[in-house]
């Protein structure tokens, strides 16, 4: 199944040309159109966001993520992908605990704090950065400024030249513009000393909303890949802290006019009760392709109310948090049945 999902992914490509961008990228915005060329399913079901399920619950997932660090796969300035990185390994495993090619991956991509140093030096010194949630913490760059930008550009065009054509990589996350985590909307607001340091750097609400539009710009590299974008309200920076919901619904529905079906409206803090109603009002409004990430087990509150939610919303896919194994796998699946049935193929 692998090799003829391969060969037929393979024929669309050549006969529609190189997934390869034959111009220099613009992040200049353009509307969707439908698009000549296949693309890829969305994942389906319940996911493992920390690699492969164990064997005795493969069977009820519908794949994993693999969690990628840019520093990882670009260490140097306009690197070729090198073979063997962190994707290539999930694919292995993939195959391994997979054979009959029913799963796929998503590619967590963190930028923020876990760009290579180069990236993070361009313009300035890196800029420290604390989660004030977690207390988790490093140094970011200028993710706002055209430089970084257009290293985000060729690392995408990159990635794409080597798995947009592969069928076991399903999606990859937009995350240009993160600080922490691959979380483009949360910018640590709460943190003064955060704050002080970028708006010191030069960052400024004018150009990170720019950033954000010139992301999902940058993910029109991947013709056969969808790409998750996740949404939080907003945290405008500058003066008294506040959020701007608005701009973030404007951004789902720029994302899906850019990228059409291609854009995966995503949240990474799903748990019950809900805290962002009216966000997920819209999300469910917009329509699949629809994923969660639960919240950790500390805080999701009941699992299954939560996974009741998800597919209440529109989800077609759902990460689970660690030690999800306090429910039986006998359960679970009718969860990754009922996720599965929502998604698009």
């Amino acid at each position: 199944m692998r090799i003829w999902a391969a060969v037929a992914l393979a024929v669309v490509v050549m006969a529609c040309g190189s997934s390869r961008p034959q111009t220099a990228f613009s992040p200049t915005v353009t509307s969707a159109t439908p698009s000549p060329v296949a693309i890829k399913p969305s994942l389906a079901g319940l996911l493992d966001r920390d690699g492969p399920p164990p064997a005795s619950y493969a069977s009820v997932f519908g794949g994993f993520v693999v969690n990628v660090q840019w520093s990882d796969v670009q260490p140097t300035p306009g690197a070729e992908i090198p073979t063997g990185n962190p994707i290539d390994r999930a694919i292995d495993l993939l195959h391994q605990s997979d054979p009959s090619g029913r799963q796929g991956l998503k590619v967590r991509l963190f930028a923020g704090i876990h760009a290579p140093l180069w990236a993070k030096s361009l313009g300035g010194a890196p800029i420290p950065v604390i989660d004030p949630v977690t207390g988790a913490s490093g140094t970011v760059g200028r993710f706002w400024s055209a430089e970084f930008g257009s290293a985000y550009d060729d690392l995408m065009s990159k990635l794409a030249a080597k798995y947009d054509s592969a069928p076991e990589v399903r999606e990859v996350t937009i995350s240009r513009c993160t600080t922490v985590y691959a979380e483009p909307f949360i910018r640590d607001a709460a943190d003064a000393d955060t704050v002080q340091n970028l708006l010191a750097a030069g960052y400024t609400v004018a150009a990170d909303q720019q950033c954000h539009r010139d992301q999902i710009a940058a993910h029109q590299v991947w013709r056969h890949t969808r790409s998750d974008l996740s949404f939080n309200p907003y945290q405008l920076m500058g003066g008294q802290a506040r959020t701007d919901e608005t701009f973030t619904e404007q951004m789902m529905e720029l994302c899906r006019s850019v990228l059409g079906s291609r854009c995966v409206l995503a949240n990474n803090s799903l748990r019950v009760p809900l805290q962002f109603p009216v966000m997920y009002d819209r999300i469910m409004a917009l329509g699949p392709p629809i994923t969660f990430q639960t919240a950790v087990l500390a805080k999701v509150g009941d699992l299954r109310a939560t996974l009741d939610t998800a597919i209440a919303l529109g989800a077609g896919s759902v990460e689970l948090p660690g030690g999800f194994q306090e429910v039986e796998p006998s359960q679970l699946a009718d969860y990754n049945r009922r996720l599965a049935g929502q998604a698009i193929g």
